[in-house]
């Protein structure tokens, strides 16, 4: 049996793809990643007056295949983003590497035959610790549950579900991110009464909108200040001195596999050149072209993109979800840097939502500068944390004590006399 500390800070062995325990750990918790006969973990009876609500946690593939009639029904009624929609948490899953140590652990919540509530979760070890996450946490920038609204007691359902997949284990750790403050989980929490007890983590992020008062694009382009407008102009003009100038905003039915394939060329090449990376990029993008021809397939798909000639110079993936649209993928060729292509086709999606009354335009998470050049709200985004086991209670002592020494040297950074400046 490995020490508590080997358990935490040790790498686990990685499964084959469909393979049983990882080997890591007392053989209580590798026998929690077998994949049991039944996955289905019933609640105890429900209290007296609730006897028609049944939970159920999901930890097959085959299982979760079954589900998409009632969650894509009850994903409807909710009217909830794209990120908890089945066919976007499917597209991840199916397409996910193959030595992604993920496990589902997906909570549900029937009356009846009718699904009301959903906790899209799944569980992966992480330095040696099985932690409890938001399905599709990588590729989602807003994570929640759904829940039917026309259910009367949806939060209690929520917390119900809670308990049904804190008792069914397989995690020591809970670490749920990119929380709205409207989220469903934080109507949840106000009444938790069971299962895992959450409270608010140290980590957060920020996501940056335009809300359209103008009444078309037009007028919205006039708001932007005399620079502004006079710098997309130039834009415009720098990549007509290559060839013809194209602005194009796809529609349904439209290929656009080129553009795309183009696109995540230019967006690797990007990463190599600045040394980072994107997990939806990783594996030769398989995720991300998952995720694009599944927003395909729900209508919600939009590639706004600026040609010069048969040259791409810019292009960006958008989400249509009822009165906003999200901006989920962008690139654009370095050759045009010198008009700035990225702002360029910011500047035509914009013009194009608003001229056709969407209420806001979402950049998503992310603080990058070039955002702030027109958004004009944020949204602070929250996360969670909770520990079922004592390796998950070291566990979060542990990174809590770390994010404290970060936020105090970054202080020290932010005090320390700039001798740049100085100089």
């Amino acid at each position: 049996m490995l020490s508590l500390r080997d358990r935490m800070f040790g790498t686990p062995r990685v499964p084959e793809p469909g393979g049983g325990a990882l080997g890591t750990g007392p053989s209580e918790a590798a026998s929690q990643w077998r994949t049991p006969r039944s996955a289905r973990h019933q609640t105890p009876p429900a209290e007296p007056g609730r006897t028609s609500l049944r939970t159920e946690v999901v930890k097959t593939a085959s299982r979760m295949a079954e589900l998409k009639p009632a969650w894509d029904s009850l994903w409807t009624r909710g009217g909830q983003s794209v990120f908890q929609s089945f066919g976007w948490v499917d597209a991840w899953w199916r397409s996910r590497r193959a030595n992604d140590t993920s496990r589902l652990c997906i909570g549900l919540c029937w009356v009846g035959g009718e699904l009301v509530a959903v906790m899209p979760f799944a569980t992966r070890w992480h330095r040696g610790v099985r932690v409890l996450e938001w399905a599709a946490k990588d590729c989602s920038d807003y994570c929640d549950a759904l829940v039917d609204p026309d259910f009367a007691d949806g939060w209690g359902a929520l917390g119900d579900v809670w308990a049904a997949v804190a008792a069914s284990g397989g995690f020591d750790a809970t670490y749920l991110s990119h929380v709205r403050p409207d989220a469903a989980l934080c109507g949840m929490l106000g009444g938790q009464r069971r299962g895992v007890r959450l409270k608010p983590g140290h980590r957060s992020a920020r996501s940056l909108q335009v809300q359209g008062d103008k009444p078309d694009g037009q007028a919205w382009f006039r708001g932007l200040s005399k620079k502004a407008r006079n710098n997309h102009m130039r834009g415009m003009r720098i990549i007509g001195e290559t060839g013809p100038v194209a602005v194009r905003a796809s529609e349904p039915g439209d290929n656009i596999d080129a553009v795309v394939e183009r696109m995540i060329e230019l967006k690797q090449q990007w990463l190599v050149d600045t040394k980072q990376g994107n997990q939806i990029l990783d594996d030769d993008a398989r995720i991300l072209r998952a995720l694009i021809e599944e927003l395909g397939h729900q209508g919600a798909l939009r590639l706004f993109s600026i040609h010069c000639g048969d040259l791409l110079v810019a292009g960006s993936v958008n989400i249509l979800s009822g009165a906003r649209m999200q901006a989920f993928f962008a690139a654009y060729d370095p050759r045009f840097d010198r008009a700035s292509p990225g702002t360029l086709v910011m500047v035509e999606y914009l013009m194009w939502a608003f001229d056709r009354r969407f209420s806001e335009v979402d950049f998503l998470c992310g603080e990058e500068e070039y955002k702030f050049k027109f958004a004009n709200k944020q949204v602070d985004l929250g996360s969670y944390v909770g520990a079922r086991t004592p390796v998950g209670r070291l566990a979060l002592a542990v990174s809590e004590r770390l994010d404290q020494r970060r936020g105090a040297e970054a202080e020290v950074e932010i005090a320390r006399p700039n001798k740049v400046a100085e100089v």
